[in-house]
């Protein structure tokens, strides 16, 4: 009986990893960092603006 060698029993897609999956993830990743930049400047805006408020 041979021995399970993973090097030619699986190939580089086994794992479920796909170009589309690669794509999809960095997309998700720009995306998720302009969505927290949007939420930082309109906090950062309400902030700026209470503070003008309590002066």
């Amino acid at each position: 009986m041979e021995g399970f060698d993973p090097a030619i029993n699986y190939g580089p897609n086994d794992a479920g990893i796909s170009a589309v999956t690669i794509i999809l993830g960095i997309f998700g990743l720009i995306a998720i960092s302009w969505l927290f930049g949007k939420i930082y400047a309109q906090v950062a805006k309400f902030f700026e603006s209470n503070n003008k408020n309590d002066s």
